[in-house]
């Protein structure tokens, strides 16, 4: 069906960069929260860890699409864990540039598949009926 031309134009404004991934170095966290601060989405939780469905309830954020891991680091120097829930994030950037020690960082990927070429193809036409003896 599509959108109108305004909402079109409203949807693809809120696109960010979806080839860009945010990688958190814990070693370099100094767990100020300001990276929680500036967080539109507020997907950035600092707490103790626990089971899953435990720790989703203390998240700034609720995780509304449970089948979506969370991201959940290694302790932290308070014992705490950094919980980013990559579901809700919008990949802005706005944690590593407020972050002051460079513990967030944003970093381009490329995802390369693999097409099927001829040699995937089989060299003898598969029968559709199995011949039983």
């Amino acid at each position: 069906m599509g959108f109108d031309a305004a909402t079109a134009f409203k949807e693809a404004s809120r696109c960010l960069n979806c080839d860009v991934q945010t990688v958190f170095n814990r070693q370099a966290c100094i767990e100020c929260d300001a990276c929680t601060d500036v967080c539109p989405m507020d997907c950035i939780t600092f707490t103790h860890n626990g089971e899953e469905a435990e720790l989703r309830t203390r998240l700034k954020a609720p995780a509304r699409d449970l089948s979506q891991a969370l991201y959940v680091s290694a302790p932290l120097k308070t014992g705490r864990v950094m919980v980013k829930d990559e579901d809700v994030c919008l990949h802005c950037g706005l944690c590593a540039e407020r972050c002051p020690t460079g513990a967030w960082d944003m970093q381009k990927f490329q995802l390369t598949t693999v097409q099927a070429g001829p040699y995937s193809r089989a060299a003898q036409p598969i029968p559709s009926t199995l011949e039983v003896a």
